[in-house]
């Protein structure tokens, strides 16, 4: 045995058991948009980040992790990888769905608008985990479990970028609830948060940690997304030179749950 072998990520280590797997409870017979990407969808994103890539004069070497790790020859691990990305989201999706099956408490969904600029690199969710954490303690949620995603998304109406998080919380008072989420909104957006019960798990927890690479330029009328459409070149680079910075852990939030081996274990004490 190589003794410099490098070990697996955690999340390599198992696999979903099938009445987890959201690869097969949003399975390939469903449009896409509405399935969870395929094996042939994360390959052909990676094959159309790879050529828009390579249509810049920066360095190659984003690309060239994309055709190496599409072709089999490693793992590699980055968040802008979408092969790598569904890996590591049916891993996430599938202890999301075990601990809200399991625990006994009412969960609610709560979106954060948290922050947006026209320069993508000053957005960092690094800056807004202490601020999170503060917020939660002084709501009385500082007991409460709660796991999040931070998420960028591109908005083409005023060509700025948005940080926002998905929260999971494992059970919260109301009134608690609402003065966390109270803290937090902002004038610079519209509607800057949003809570929803949990109704249909497979759907929404699959919506809690992303890393896309496409937007919605047209406006939201009623109740219905518009539909999404991949960014253009330029701010494509942009996303995947924000992205090379983070490792999937640095996409998580969690707050009194721990990490035991490839298990996610809220802390009741």
């Amino acid at each position: 045995m190589n003794a410099t072998r490098k070990a697996k990520p955690f999340w390599r280590r198992t696999k979903p058991p099938k009445s987890r797997d959201i690869s097969l409870l949003r399975p390939s017979s469903l449009d896409k948009g509405i399935r969870f990407e395929t094996a042939a969808d994360a390959i052909a994103e990676s094959l159309r980040s790879e050529r828009l890539l390579a249509c810049t004069n920066r360095s190659s070497l984003p690309e060239q992790y994309l055709s190496e790790c599409r072709a089999g020859y490693y793992h590699c691990e980055k968040t802008y990888c979408p092969i790598c990305a569904r890996d590591f989201r049916r891993w996430f999706i599938g202890e999301l769905l075990r601990i809200v099956e399991q625990c006994e408490w009412r969960s609610q969904l709560v979106t954060l608008l948290l922050e947006k600029s026209q320069n993508l690199h000053d957005l960092r969710p690094e800056d807004y985990r202490p601020l999170l954490r503060r917020r939660l303690d002084q709501a009385g949620l500082h007991d409460t479990p709660v796991i999040g995603g931070f998420e960028m998304v591109y908005r083409a109406q005023d060509k700025s970028w948005v940080l926002h998080i998905n929260l999971l919380f494992l059970g919260s008072a109301k009134l608690a609830l609402n003065r966390f989420v109270d803290s937090l909104g902002s004038d610079n957006f519209v509607r800057p948060t949003q809570t929803v019960p949990l109704r249909d798990l497979p759907e929404q927890l699959s919506y809690l940690l992303k890393f896309t690479t496409y937007h919605r330029p047209f406006r939201q009328t009623g109740p219905k997304r518009s539909p999404a459409k991949p960014l253009n070149a330029r701010e494509h680079v942009a996303l995947v030179t924000w992205m090379s910075k983070y490792k999937f852990t640095d996409m998580m939030f969690l707050n009194r749950v721990r990490r035991e081996g490839h298990r996610l274990r809220p802390r009741l004490e």
